[in-house]
């Protein structure tokens, strides 16, 4: 049975995020003097990623309210580091705390640590070290140069360097002809020769990958391109070479690619100001690479965590132009998968309706609803997954999402 504590919390001030956490511990049975000790152990490397994917709003979204409803917000990542480094200094011992994120190519990080002041946290813990690390060997210094990678500037990223991972076979993209993919740059070559055949390439940043304990601190969020981002579809931000990641096949269904819905939509794209490729709940490709980085991750064996903020959270355009939603919770648990699952149903959403969540719980059968447990102040929420239960959060999604909604169809 995988637990999952969901708690409320209205505010950033770090007293109210470490109450509503150690409510959350407590919905999980953990022990209220040092919580964390039940996944991590003195001597550790903890690798705390925070879902970084801007510095500032884009200046095509429509609408630019809080920030924190697009990033992580730095109190509870302080929290999450703090019991962390309780657990790792217990019975005298010491460890390590790297918190990063591999954001968007075009997030200005220097900016993202001046809005953040999570730098604080590299000087705050006795035997323990804390880095921050910016995970990306390539930025876009210009938004007019995004996809260009000739014209991207290039810096050290990880300094432990990478780990590639050859899912060969067992890639959700297997078997699909590669010609169409499309990743993060225009030039198609890596994107390609990354996923032909038997060989389906993801190089991981080695700090996070090689961490004994992975914890996952992303922010509740709807996702024009796959319905939601959380944990899972968080994991972009763990992969250094991010051509690999496909994101759609170029075109539309009649020539089979899953860009735009209609070929209407594909030539209309080639003179819009703004586009949207592949955002659209046809696109049948971005959820499988979502599923094969989370089948990467799990090559190695390794301690988890998450805590998942939703005190501000992000409905309707993300995961770049959301509106904020004071959704006023905090969820934690050890699964991530299960984490993934309660949380999208607790914003409201069908997790059947989010394919690479449909994978998991009908064709892989991983894991099902009633393998979940959701918790909160320490008693089980009965039916929590029935389609007449009221225990969720109305979370907007943009029209050509409105599927996903569970509008008592669960």
């Amino acid at each position: 049975m995988y637990k999952v504590g969901i708690e409320d919390a209205d505010n950033y001030r770090l007293d109210t995020v470490k109450a509503a956490l150690e409510k959350c511990f407590a919905d999980l049975g953990y022990n209220s003097d040092n919580p964390l000790s039940k996944i991590i152990k003195p001597g550790d490397k903890v690798f705390i990623k925070p879902n970084w994917v801007a510095s500032r709003w884009r200046e095509s979204c429509p609408h630019k309210d809080n920030l924190y409803s697009v990033i992580t917000h730095p109190a509870v990542i302080e929290a999450v580091a703090d019991y962390a480094a309780k657990a790792l200094t217990s019975r005298g011992g010491a460890g390590e705390i790297i918190i990063g994120d591999n954001p968007s190519i075009d997030a200005d990080f220097n900016e993202l640590m001046d809005f953040t002041q999570i730098r604080k946290l590299e000087n705050k813990y006795d035997n323990v070290k804390v880095k921050i690390l910016d995970l990306r060997p390539l930025v876009c210094d210009d938004l007019k140069n995004y996809g260009k990678k000739n014209l991207m500037v290039a810096q050290s990223g990880d300094p432990q360097g990478t780990v590639e991972i050859n899912l060969g076979k067992e890639s959700m993209l297997y078997g699909i002809d590669s010609t169409r993919f499309h990743g993060v740059f225009n030039e198609r070559e890596e994107t390609i020769a990354s996923h032909t055949g038997e060989t389906q390439l993801y190089t991981f940043a080695k700090s996070l990958y090689d961490a004994d304990v992975y914890i996952s601190v992303p922010k509740l969020k709807t996702h024009q391109k796959v319905g939601a981002t959380l944990n899972l579809k968080g994991l972009v931000g763990s992969i250094s070479k991010k051509n690999q990641l496909v994101h759609w096949q170029d075109g539309y269904p009649a020539i089979k690619g899953d860009e735009y819905p209609s070929k209407e939509a594909y030539e209309a794209s080639k003179t819009a100001k703004v586009t949207h490729r592949g955002a659209w709940p046809g696109n049948d490709t971005i959820w499988r690479m979502v599923v094969d980085l989370y089948q990467a991750l799990q090559k190695k064996d390794r301690r988890y965590f998450t805590v998942i903020d939703g005190i501000i959270a992000g409905e309707g355009q993300g995961p770049f132009c959301p509106t904020s939603k004071n959704a006023n919770t905090l969820i934690a648990a050890e699964d991530l998968l299960a984490a993934d699952i309660a949380a999208v149903r607790y914003m409201g959403l069908n997790p059947q309706k989010i394919k690479y969540l449909a994978h998991f719980l009908n064709e892989a059968k991983q894991i099902s609803y009633n393998d979940i447990e959701v918790i909160k102040n320490q008693k089980t929420i009965e039916n929590f997954f029935d389609k007449n239960s009221g225990n969720y959060k109305d979370f907007y999604v943009v029209p050509q999402w409105e599927e996903i909604k569970i509008n008592n169809a669960i």
